[in-house]
């Protein structure tokens, strides 16, 4: 059944609350936990930086609309970025990445993302709701390194990595406020973004029961 219309704006706030109801579970303290997973959560950090770049590269050329093609392309490019800088300060920790393909296999996350085809459901679960799910999630993360002393980590996520999610997920609203103007548009995207946080919930549970790990980072 189709939700009752109301303006591009008001719906993405009304998306947001729903957001906020799943997400601000990522609030609590999860305490500081140790360095004994560190290899497990580095890998996890670019597994989600190099699978955020490539969904927003396969949607650039697809993407009808201008705004919406360039805030992918440049989200691609961002994600790719922090990619590069994640693996390099793994490197230099002594963190060997031979072999590690961060695409194989693809998260459930990747595979829901890959099955999106309008811009209005991209925007709604990539830039908006995975982008804010993201920037929580790296909250946590980056207590966990200053509480382990990864100086170096610390300063490229602070610095970095969640200015840019917010920048993304900012883009994400403005974005969505345009393309969400029709009742039926603003359902496939609240469905988008529940059906991902759902999907982004259910991971995150199960790569802390795997790992042990109090903490998991965003993209």
């Amino acid at each position: 059944m189709i939700a009752n219309l109301t303006t591009g704006a008001a719906f993405v706030d009304e998306l947001l609350q729903q957001n906020e109801r799943i997400l601000s579970k990522l609030d609590a303290d999860p305490g500081p936990g140790t360095a004994s997973n560190m290899g497990a959560l580095i890998k996890a950090a670019l597994k989600n930086e190099m699978e955020a770049a490539d969904v927003a590269a396969l949607w650039v050329a697809s993407a009808p609309e201008i705004d919406v093609k360039l805030a992918l392309a440049q989200h691609a490019g961002d994600e790719a970025r922090h990619y590069v800088l994640v693996a390099d300060k793994a490197q230099k920790m002594g963190l060997d990445l031979t072999g590690f393909d961060p695409l194989d296999p693809p998260s459930p996350v990747l595979e829901f993302l890959r099955t999106l085809n309008a811009s209005v459901e991209r925007v709604a679960a990539a830039l908006v709701t995975r982008e804010a799910m993201g920037a929580r999630r790296n909250i946590q993360f980056l207590k966990f390194l200053e509480a382990n002393k990864y100086d170096g980590l610390v300063k490229l996520y602070r610095d970095i990595i969640n200015p840019d999610e917010e920048r993304h997920h900012r883009i994400g609203c403005e974005l969505l406020a345009k393309l969400a103007t029709t009742a039926e548009d603003q359902q496939r995207a609240r469905s988008a973004a529940s059906r991902l946080l759902e999907i982004g919930d259910r991971m995150r549970d199960g790569f802390l029961q795997k790992t042990g790990a109090s903490v998991m980072p965003g993209c």
